[in-house]
């Protein structure tokens, strides 16, 4: 069986754990969800939802960045989705695809994060 956690040497860019509100919409089927955002860096996050969403599917994320009144809109990809049954929802990690550089900027702020080498 594969191992469904990503290893941080795989991982291009800095992660930090967070805890904050997002909605989650899957353009062309009228589906909108909330859920948290669990961790996050300036390429992608993992998101906690009520909803199963399958790998490859294509997001939006809307979320506001803590300590900020800037709301973010954020297209991505989500690239992992497996069922947290110690949490009873499902883990989405999920690549961003289309960021606009001042959310990306503002995500660096909050993470202290920068590309790793």
């Amino acid at each position: 069986m594969a191992n469904q956690r990503e290893s941080p040497s795989r991982r291009r860019f800095h992660r930090a754990a967070v805890d904050f509100p997002i909605t989650v919409i899957v353009p062309g089927h009228e589906l909108i969800c909330s859920g948290d955002a669990l961790d996050l860096s300036i390429g992608g996050m993992r998101v906690a939802t009520l909803s199963d969403l399958p790998a490859g599917q294509s997001i939006v994320l809307r979320f506001t960045l803590p300590k900020t009144d800037h709301e973010a809109l954020v297209r991505g990809r989500i690239v992992l989705s497996f069922f947290d049954a110690a949490t009873k929802r499902f883990a989405h990690g999920i690549a961003f695809t289309q960021i606009a550089p001042e959310d990306q900027e503002g995500i660096a702020k909050i993470i202290g994060g920068v590309p790793e080498a």
